[in-house]
């Protein structure tokens, strides 16, 4: 017996009133509040309705369609979370008034003459999502992730809420994506999805348009800053979700998925279901679940503020220093000043270690003639600086960096150039002070004078920091600590970014997560490009990305 007959034999049991579906029969537990206390599972249910295409369901209303949908979505599981694709209004609102306790987003203004026919407030056709829970504790949200497409019979839409899903404030989502977009349109849904969840748990279901093994769901997998890679709730499975029986197509496939935020889930398990809905066969029902997970305690190089974003620091010509918080995939949000005054005029500054131990990383700053350390406040505010060394011979003519474990010892140092070479300023983690408590060594040569220090973090793997360094050819070279007495190892050539087009530079680690580091140089245009981490950088690497337009001309440090 196949799924279609065995629907059809168990329509019986499914035929209820619809009152009885108002109150009870989305099943599972009651919506959650805001003050529940035990995160509970998560499950969601993703669906490509066919609202007005070929396999249109032509023999039930719109009621009809809404209480056969909740019926034999329920037989396969309740649901914290529903997204339907090609949907018609109709539908949409049918379906509304049965989901009671649940809050919902609908998108797409594409009109087409199939929708007519299930009525509603109009003939709209597009995606929505549900979520158990009330409107009042949710936001939610919708964005093109083909931005400027004015036709609307080519745009694709992710739609979102946030609120308390599962007892605590989650990002649920649903999208249905595009094989003509670049990616599918995952980065920019992603850069959405960034923003919406502000480092809360996050998932997302729908219809990707793309099987387990297209190169679009690897950002997908990747993930958000916050929620760490996204993990899929089926993926040991890989169970065809969509089909298309006549000749000559003839493919199962899989194009339905739910991803999880790993820092946030665990225990996922899935299931499909053909629930019968069209004449012809089309999109499987995806049902899945996640168990709650306590997110450990993570640190990411580079992030200040919590989000577990690596952040950039930038000296403004102003005398303002301005912190832009990592929004992944290279990009940066708007910023935010964290220090002004003559103080940080022609400051150097950077931040790699947490230097006081207190969990965060700190702001090392080369201000006039001294070091001076600022404490992470917890959410990339400053503390009041305290100076961090005094030099004999002055800071002013140094340009110091925070590198972080550069010799291995699990504490954060400082490297510092200048025209009698480069030197290591070994530290140590203080709450009171002495961080650079050991004697100044000389790792390189009066050539580094003239040297562009950058500190990528421990790129190897090797519990030691390596430095980065570009000369006046625009050649970049790796270099690593040997040891104390021998100084720095053979150098080897990681790129070349020439001077004249790309001007100011610094890395603050990884900041599309792929585990490498990355490089974000300025232009003569006064642009912002991100150079990821992979292969060596150039630029015509054709990997490169602009992901600041303007304005970046009036910084005189980056860090």
């Amino acid at each position: 017996m196949n799924n279609r007959t065995r629907f059809r034999a168990a329509a019986g049991r499914w035929i209820v009133g619809l009152a009885v579906l108002a109150g009870s029969l989305v099943g599972g537990s009651p919506p959650v509040s805001a003050a529940a206390a035990a995160p509970q599972a998560v499950r969601t249910v993703s669906y490509n309705a066919c609202g007005a295409s070929t396999c249109q369901n032509t023999t039930a209303t719109a009621d009809e369609w809404a209480a056969q949908f909740l019926e034999r979505m329920n037989a396969v599981g309740a649901a914290d979370v529903i997204a339907l694709q090609e949907v018609c209004m109709g539908q949409y609102e049918a379906l509304k008034k049965l989901l009671v306790g649940y809050t919902s987003v609908r998108e797409g203004q594409q009109v087409p003459t199939g929708c007519a026919r299930w009525g509603g407030s109009s003939a709209k056709f597009g995606q929505a999502l549900f979520v158990k829970g009330a409107a009042a504790d949710f936001t939610t949200y919708q964005a093109l992730v083909n931005p400027g497409e004015s036709d609307v019979r080519r745009q694709r839409w992710v739609v979102c809420a946030r609120g308390p899903l599962g007892g605590r404030t989650t990002l649920a989502c649903g999208t249905h994506l595009d094989t003509a977009l670049p990616d599918n349109g995952t980065p920019v849904m992603l850069d959405s999805m960034e923003r919406w969840a502000a480092g809360a748990p996050a998932l997302i279901t729908g219809d990707f348009n793309a099987i387990p093994a297209h190169s679009a769901l690897k950002p997908v997998r990747t993930g958000l800053c916050a929620t760490g890679p996204f993990t899929e709730a089926d993926a040991a499975r890989n169970t065809p979700t969509a089909w298309a029986d006549a000749a000559p197509v003839g493919y199962r496939l899989k194009y339905d998925h739910a991803f999880f935020g790993s820092r946030d889930f665990t225990g996922l398990r899935a299931t499909t279901a053909d629930i019968d809905l069209t004449p012809v066969e089309d999109h499987k029902l995806l049902w899945a679940e996640a168990q709650p997970l306590e997110r450990t305690a993570v640190h990411v190089p580079g992030d200040l503020t919590g989000d577990l974003c690596p952040d950039l620091l930038a000296v403004r010509k102003d005398d303002t220093l301005r912190l832009y918080p990592g929004a992944g995939r290279g990009r940066f949000g708007s910023p935010r000043v964290i220090g002004s005054g003559p103080e940080w005029n022609g400051a150097v500054v950077s931040h790699r270690g947490d230097w006081d131990g207190d969990g965060d990383e700190d702001v090392v700053a080369r201000k006039g003639d001294q070091l001076v350390l600022h404490r992470n406040t917890g959410d990339g505010g400053l503390g009041d600086g305290v100076v961090m060394k005094v030099s004999e011979t002055g800071w002013a003519h140094a340009t110091p960096v925070a590198a972080g474990d550069v010799d291995g010892d699990g504490a954060p140092d400082v490297v510092a150039r200048s025209s009698t070479g480069l030197w290591l300023h070994r530290g140590r983690v203080a709450a009171d002070g002495g961080w650079l408590s050991h004697g100044a060594v000389r790792i390189g040569t009066d050539e580094w004078k003239d040297q562009e220090l950058l500190v990528p973090g421990d790129v190897t793997g090797d519990g030691k920091a390596e430095i980065w360094a570009r000369d006046a050819a625009g050649d970049i070279r790796q270099y690593a600590l040997a040891d104390i007495t021998t100084g720095l190892g053979a150098p080897t050539v990681v790129g070349n970014l020439p001077v004249a087009s790309r001007v100011l530079g610094a890395s603050v680690g990884d900041g599309n997560r792929d585990g490498l580091a990355d490089l974000w140089y300025t232009t003569p245009a006064a642009d912002l490009v991100f150079h990821p981490g992979g292969s060596a950088f150039t630029e015509a690497d054709g990997r490169s990305v602009t992901v600041g337009s303007g304005g970046w001309g009036y910084f005189s440090h980056l860090g």
